[in-house]
């Protein structure tokens, strides 16, 4: 097993001597450029500070040349939303902005472009609405709807038009003149609001430029129902409630229909849609929530500002455009430096394709603030493998987490196994950003060292996922691929540290500020290792815990089934089950419905749980060397020769020239049960076989199952089951045949490492190293041009991949792990 070179203990010794206050400055200028941004990933254009109970604005819109159109309102992401050809963001940086593309033609006859900037100092945002109608389509009406809500408030201080800071804690209202009839084309309506956290006092300010054109009547069915005009509404509603503001805004314009058609009982048959549904506020109401809604003809543009009033770097109407203009070049002079692409996917479509994917994976970064359903009464039968009802909820809470998620449109949470292949490019554009999420994610572990495998954080949240899935049990684990990420991201770091550039003396911190200021806040833990020496000591006894769990709770059963002559150490327990499984599913596993052994048994063994366990052992020595915990690296290191010896001795089966699942027959005698696929992978993907004379051997009957078009191989990736199993396409066939781009990921990865890798090239023979080479070349080509086919045909990244004609299925809007298929574009198009 490796270990890391001198240069780096080196250089990690002189960190240990530093002051904190250069970690406490980055923190607060990391912290300050990401502090605004898309964070409501479920909603298409969602803007959110990471503050919890704070300020939530949003934009909605539907078609209003018919009745239908209100109902299908835009607003949160859905799977069922009748689209054109894809949405997203097409380029996109969560330090400064990007731009998001919308099409929407199918039903609103438009397509949107939505961009998003901020501020130097990170404090203020922009958002600039453009909105060009379909071919055919160039009179279609659109109704626009930007809200904006205050989550906590003081009622108490509603109204007042002078105040001082010392008397307000959160506060929004309106600051331009209260016009029940609504306002002229060009004017500005403004709202001006107090939040602390935000930076004290702030404006939002929405413009309506007299380039765009509104529809205009003769005669109206109400004066202050008029389309031509910009309706403001303000309500006081539950902090808890504003992210609900489609449901608000559609009982009162359901209020407000229904008070007129009391007037005119022909309301529906004689009023245009545009009329009918307008906005009114002729109650003049006050309150922490505000709507603001504008309705087009045809082409539109209008710009929103958030300004906080005591900053120096104001976004204005005037200097907008430049800042647009400014933020898309750089974050696209930014992607092309980070991922250069290699050929044969280097055309311009190739470079666009990629660049979405990213923007899409990045854009789906998220912060949620809230409770979750924690079920700790129900005990798991460890001789029942029956599904277990959790009837016993409580909350627990209120928790933070800043994440990426795996679909905005179906998945807009947290997913713990997910998490670390989603930080897998994220590590290569911006390491710090990437630190933060994982440091973010760590926060979560509780006393007994346990993580939710699912983050169902607050209302929001819950809304998406059914009752029976909401309640979380501290039994169950998931992979924790973020140890995955992890490794990978000490060994990107401590690459950088041949040639420190700090001498563990003195710290000019005035050069640092000014440095990381400069767009170095990226990369700021590989240019001061001071910065990631203190955040390892943080983490450290945190992950400690975490990874006890795991071996506690998870620990399979070594010294029965004779399994302690297999072994022949008695010192060498290190055996794993997942917890939680059933007769039909392991959940925890991640590979849901993936074949196991039948019946169930409290003696089976699972191949890839030793496996993952086993990438934590190895970041944990990692981390232990870099803190010259010399006790903590002999630990670990002792424990990964056991999980080594342990995969080798205990789940390699020479019968079937697999790796496999453990478990016992009628006799209890130890059986292995062989079903060849993403299972069978592990000790290769997780670089866990043995660096010894067996390696050729295991590596190429690996590399053989691998290539053979009758077990995993495919024209468009490698299939998750062998197509020779009983089990392939069988039942919800979910994890039983379909390609899945996170575990091809891992192959190609794990090829090239074991290509390149000097310390087994003495164990390897030619024909396994031109086997590596073959494999590796076909399955790249093959995977990136099947994902990029199905996106110029969707639009859309998916769950996963038809193992027979490559067509996208399941969940679309998937830039979760899909996203992998950017870092397969920068691999090399051959191993050398």
């Amino acid at each position: 097993m490796q270990l890391l070179p001198f240069y780096a203990i080196w250089w990690i010794s002189l960190c240990l001597v530093v002051s904190e206050s250069t970690s406490h400055q980055y923190e607060k200028l990391s912290d300050q450029s990401l502090l605004w941004g898309a964070y409501r990933s479920n909603a298409y254009v969602g803007i959110r500070p990471r503050v919890p109970e704070t300020l939530l604005s949003g934009l909605m819109w539907y078609n209003a040349d018919t009745v239908v159109g209100l109902s299908n309102t835009r607003h949160f992401c859905d799977q069922g939303d009748n689209l054109g050809k894809g949405f997203g963001w097409v380029k996109y940086d969560p330090r400064y902005g990007g731009r998001e593309v919308i099409h929407d033609e199918k039903e609103c006859k438009i397509v949107l472009v939505v961009d998003f900037v901020k501020s130097k100092d990170g404090k203020n945002w922009a958002l600039r609405v453009k909105g060009t109608p379909k071919k055919g389509y160039e009179k279609v009406k659109t109704s626009v709807v930007f809200y904006s809500g205050m989550e906590v408030f003081d009622a108490d201080k509603m109204g007042l038009n002078q105040y001082g800071i010392s008397q307000i804690e959160n506060y929004l209202e309106l600051k331009s003149p209260v016009k029940n009839i609504g306002y002229e084309l060009g004017e500005v309506v403004e709202l001006k609001g107090y939040s602390e956290a935000l930076g004290g006092k702030f404006t939002i300010a929405v413009n309506d430029p007299p380039t765009n054109k509104k529809p205009h009547y003769q005669k109206v069915v109400s004066r202050e129902m008029d389309p031509a005009k910009t309706h403001h509404l303000s309500l006081n509603f539950p902090g808890e409630s504003i992210w609900q503001a489609k449901d608000i805004m559609w009982e009162m314009i359901k209020d407000n229909v229904e008070k007129l058609q009391e007037l005119f009982p022909d309301l529906y048959q004689e009023t245009p849609p545009d009329q009918l549904f307008a906005l009114s506020n002729s109650n003049g109401f006050e309150g922490n929530l505000h709507f603001i809604q504008k309705t087009f003809e045809g082409e539109f543009t209008f710009d929103i500002l958030f300004n906080v009033v005591e900053t120096l770097d104001q976004i204005t109407f005037e200097n907008l455009g430049k800042r647009v203009f400014d933020v898309l070049t750089k974050v696209d002079r930014k992607f092309k430096d980070v991922f250069t692409l290699q050929a044969p996917f280097t055309t311009k479509k190739h470079w666009k394709f990629a660049q979405e994917f990213f923007s899409n994976l990045i854009g789906g970064i998220s912060y949620f603030h809230g409770d979750h359903l924690v079920d700790r009464t129900t005990v798991f039968d460890q001789e029942s493998f029956n599904n277990v009802e959790l009837k016993y909820p409580e909350k627990e809470g209120p928790f933070l987490l800043f994440t990426a998620v795996p679909s905005r449109t179906f998945f807009p949470r947290g997913f713990y196994w997910d998490e670390g292949f989603h930080l897998l490019p994220i590590l290569e554009y911006d390491i710090d950003l990437t630190l933060d999420i994982l440091k973010s994610w760590f926060g979560l572990i509780d006393s007994d060292g346990w993580i939710a495998r699912e983050q169902i954080l607050g209302t929001e949240s819950r809304s998406k996922v059914p009752v029976e899935f909401q309640v979380q049990n501290p039994n169950i684990a998931n992979p924790p691929t973020m140890m995955l990420c992890f490794t990978s991201l000490l060994e990107k770091v401590l690459s950088a540290g041949e040639s420190p550039k700090w001498d563990g003396t003195t710290v000019d911190y005035q050069a640092i500020n000014n440095t990381i200021l400069l767009d170095q806040l990226s990369e700021a833990h590989v240019h001061y290792p001071e910065l990631l020496v203190s955040y390892v000591e943080d983490i450290y006894p945190k992950l400690q815990k975490h990874y006890e769990w795991f071996r506690r709770t998870q620990r399979g059963i070594s010294d029965d089934f004779d399994r302690e002559e297999i072994i022949d150490d008695d010192d060498n327990d290190d055996v794993y089950r997942w917890v939680g499984r059933t007769d039909t599913h392991c959940l925890p596993s991640g590979l849901d419905d993936y074949p196991r052994a039948l019946p169930a048994d409290i003696a089976e063994l699972n191949v890839d749980l030793i496996s993952w366990i086993g990438i934590m052992t190895r970041s944990m020595k990692y981390m232990a060397q870099l803190l010259q915990k010399q006790k903590d690296v002999a630990k670990y290191t002792l424990i990964e020769q056991h999980i080594v010896s342990n995969i080798d001795k205990l789940h390699w089966s020479e019968e079937e020239k697999t790796y496999c699942d453990m478990s016992v027959d009628d006799d209890d005698e130890n059986i292995h049960v062989c079903h060849k696929g993403y299972i069978s992978l592990f000790p290769f993907l997780t670089r866990l076989i043995p660096e010894s004379k067996v390696l050729n051997h295991k590596l190429k009957h690996v590399l053989e199952m691998i290539h053979n078009p009758e077990e995993l191989w495919s024209p468009y990736g490698i299939r998750s089951l062998s197509k020779s199993d009983k089990m392939f396409k069988t039942g919800e066939d979910y994890w039983r045949s379909p390609i899945w781009m996170n575990i091809n990921y891992m192959v190609l990865d794990s090829l090239r490492y074991y290509h390149d890798l000097e310390s087994v090239q003495p164990y390897l023979e030619a024909d396994v190293r031109e086997l590596l080479r073959t494999v590796y070349y076909e399955l790249r080509v093959n995977l990136v041009t099947n994902v990029y086919n199905q996106w110029e045909k969707t639009g859309y990244g998916f769950e996963n991949y038809n193992e027979e004609n490559g067509d996208a299925q399941r969940v679309k809007h998937f830039h979760g792990w899909t996203s992998l298929v950017v870092l397969m574009m920068k691999m090399p198009e051959r191993l050398a």
